[in-house]
């Protein structure tokens, strides 16, 4: 039984340090972009030196954000994870 309960508490922490360790590598970028396409659950981006990238949105901005109109966005990227949004701001153009 104690042999148990220490291979459970074990377990436990290799568990806690993978998911520490997985949260630790996160990156955040800054970009000027213009949104090529939307929809409720991502939006594709175009940065001002052509890198497209489709970005996970936590919202629906269907409404919101124009196709082609530029903005400043923020978002992470984890490891084994996509690239999830943070920030939006209209540019003036």
């Amino acid at each position: 039984m104690k042999s148990l309960i220490q291979r459970l508490i074990l377990v436990l922490i290799v568990i806690i340090g993978l998911f520490l360790f997985w949260d630790s590598y996160r990156s955040t970028t800054i970009e000027v972009v213009f949104v090529e396409k939307i929809s409720k659950n991502e939006m594709s981006v175009i940065n001002l030196s052509g890198r497209e990238r489709t970005i996970v949105v936590p919202l629906d901005l269907t409404d919101i954000i124009e196709v082609n109109k530029r903005y400043t966005v923020s978002y992470d990227k984890r490891i084994l994870d996509n690239f999830k949004l943070r920030k939006i701001y209209a540019n003036s153009e």
